[in-house]
């Protein structure tokens, strides 16, 4: 299961769950104050590929892949 954040719309409090695809845009309960009231929000992430460079790693870019 994909992990997604979430943020509480009566309280601010950012939290994250392990939720399956299909009820990912469903309010979730918050932690700290139990209200069912939430957003999900956009996360990103990173992916490392290698490439020439001196690290061995393409941090950047599209279309990069395994050298």
């Amino acid at each position: 299961m994909p992990l997604y954040k979430y943020e509480c719309l009566k309280c601010g409090n950012k939290f994250e769950e392990l939720i399956a695809a299909d009820r990912a845009d469903e309010p979730q309960k918050c932690p700290e104050c139990g209200e069912e009231n939430s957003r999900r929000l956009l996360s990103i992430f990173a992916a490392l590929t290698g490439n020439a460079s001196s690290s061995g790693y393409n941090t950047g870019g599209c279309g990069g892949g395994f050298t």
